[in-house]
């Protein structure tokens, strides 16, 4: 992870670096991606770069830390909004990543994605990032009303979540392809939580 100097770095700072290294990583691949090239644009020296990180792998660590922290802070949003409903919540989540999703950033994804270097590094970073996964499942849980719902476990929320951000990756992954279609897109999303919400099965009989 970043070492304690960067984060006592002023926020303007941290935020150039991390723009810097987002840039660079947009541009090609992980493996080609050039930390002297990120210290230029950042304008910081070779030496500092090394006091903040160990390697470009300790800069994307950081920029996909920021990114939760971000998400994180955007869910509650949402959810405040909709007063802690999960399916309006996840409809305004889904409006606010379309308008907010910078064409860079969806192109880093693409090169992480692509790079043979980093097909097992971003599991890696994953599995160590595992806290802080728990730590965000369980905010998320706090955002909701789950009032209503007949199994109020965390764990059931847990799969119930994956199961709508399966969707929303899918069609984030379909806007950045087609962005003609984000009605279309948008309706069929509505569709498929609605088929979470409510199930496809007929009300069963009484026997």
């Amino acid at each position: 992870m970043p070492t304690e100097r960067f984060y006592n770095l002023p926020a303007g700072k941290r935020k150039t670096i991390r723009d810097a290294a987002v840039e660079e990583f947009t541009r090609v691949p992980f493996e080609k991606a050039s930390i002297n090239k990120i210290i230029q644009a950042a304008g910081i020296s070779r030496g500092s770069f090394y006091t903040y990180f160990e390697d470009k792998r300790d800069v994307l660590r950081y920029i996909f830390e920021d990114a939760a922290e971000n998400f994180q802070n955007s869910w509650v949003d949402c959810a405040e909004k909709n007063n802690g409903d999960l399916w309006k919540t996840a409809e305004t989540f889904l409006q606010y990543s379309i308008s907010n999703t910078k064409e860079n950033v969806l192109q880093l994804i693409k090169n992480i994605a692509d790079s043979e270097t980093m097909f097992g590094a971003t599991h890696q970073l994953c599995q160590e990032n595992s806290k802080s996964q728990q730590e965000l499942q369980e905010m998320m849980y706090r955002a909701i009303d789950t009032s209503d719902f007949k199994d109020q476990s965390m764990e059931t929320f847990g799969k119930l979540v994956s199961m709508i951000f399966l969707e929303l990756a899918h069609c984030m992954g379909w806007y950045y392809h087609h962005r003609e279609d984000e009605e279309k897109i948008k309706k069929i999303f509505l569709e498929k939580l609605e088929i979470l919400q409510y199930g496809i099965r007929k009300q069963a009989l009484q026997s």
